[in-house]
């Protein structure tokens, strides 16, 4: 995987250069080269030939040096702190292209009469101004790939921004419709037994559990859900464990008071905050009282458990303040204290919209 990864970032500095339209940069800085130093150059008749001698043999050799320079030297020893190494083979290339490109225009580029340089004169006065020119239009694209590598990590900023949002927003969604194995293996042991025992409300809680599961897996992937549906899903949850609260050790109570029509609310918001008390059976039978009060933009639930929270319980009363303030934001107010060591006191208060 690490050489995976390792290749995918060689490929991604070797080309970001000519990414994302950057090659247009390139046919701009190299139709300039044609047009100011070459067309506008030459004193006679523009044929083929003129082309071919005075722009594309002419720039062959700083073209390779510029492209050796941005698709070698930059992504495989600057970028990969080999600083010392990049300098001297950088040096190197351009002394030797340079020195190489004197030979080639003599031996094989027949320019026309231009106002540029000529190498008529010297050898050190032809070096000198092909020294000139390869400085000057070096610092020009040297310019240009500084510009694009600004762009870039301007891009790569944004694409990590939007990666770590997206890895959020599946975290967050993992913690939304996450179901404990503990609860499942619960409510699987309490059909088990109520089917064993042929007891009359074996088929009524096989059909309220399986409307608990569908509808965890509906809403769960979306923000909001009806406050009317949340409700009935709560309903089915408390039916659920009423129907074995002997062996649950729990009676859970429900008392809700305000209009729920026309009102959505955080997805499984309610039912989440239930499943920690059905997670463990409690030593001693225990009882849950909820009261949940609707206003226009609020609903406000209180729940009174008459035992000390701890242990798995304390744990996942904590997790879900957490994750449903990341969820959702500071608009969800959230606390539970022991009170007197012998109860747990929850209030819960969530935006409505």
């Amino acid at each position: 995987m690490s050489t995976f990864v390792q290749q995918e970032i060689n490929n991604r500095n070797k080309w970001v250069y000519f990414t994302k339209y950057r090659w247009v940069a390139h046919a701009v800085y190299w139709t300039w080269v044609l047009v100011a130093g070459t067309l506008l150059q030459i004193k006679g008749p523009i044929t083929v030939g003129v082309i071919l001698n005075n722009f594309f043999l002419s720039n062959l050799n700083i073209a390779v040096f510029y492209y050796v320079y941005c698709l070698v030297l930059i992504p495989y020893f600057f970028k990969r702190d080999k600083v010392f190494l990049f300098w001297g083979l950088l040096a190197i290339s351009f002394f030797a292209l340079t020195g190489f490109d004197l030979y080639f225009h003599k031996r094989f580029v027949h320019v026309v009469e231009t106002e540029g340089y000529d190498y008529t004169t010297s050898f050190w006065n032809n070096y000198l101004q092909v020294v000139t020119v390869y400085v000057i239009n070096f610092l020009i694209f040297s310019m240009m790939l500084f510009f694009m590598e600004k762009n870039e990590e301007n891009n790569l900023q944004i694409e990590v921004a939007n990666e770590k949002r997206e890895i959020e927003l599946v975290k967050l969604d993992l913690l939304k419709t996450n179901i404990s194995p503990d609860f499942i293996m619960r409510s699987l042991d309490q059909l088990k037994r109520s089917a064993l025992h042929l007891e009359p409300y074996t088929p009524t809680s096989i059909i309220t559990f399986s409307e608990v599961l569908r509808y965890r897996l509906y809403r769960g992937k979306q923000a909001s859900t009806p406050l009317t549906e949340e409700l009935a899903a709560l309903r089915a949850f408390i039916d659920f464990i009423r129907f074995d609260y002997r062996n649950n050790n729990l009676l859970v109570s429900l008392d809700c008071t305000g209009d729920p029509t026309g009102k959505s609310i955080a997805a499984l918001s309610l039912i989440n905050i239930m499943e920690p008390f059905c997670k463990v059976i409690p030593e001693y039978p225990a009882v849950l009282a909820i009261q949940i009060h609707i206003t226009e933009d609020l609903l406000q639930m209180q729940m009174d458990y008459d035992k000390k929270a701890a242990g798995s319980l304390l744990d996942d009363l904590n997790a879900y303040g957490h994750d449903y303030r990341a969820l959702y934001g500071e608009s969800i107010h959230f606390n539970f204290e022991n009170c007197e060591e012998i109860r747990c006191k929850i209030e819960l208060v969530l935006p409505i919209s």
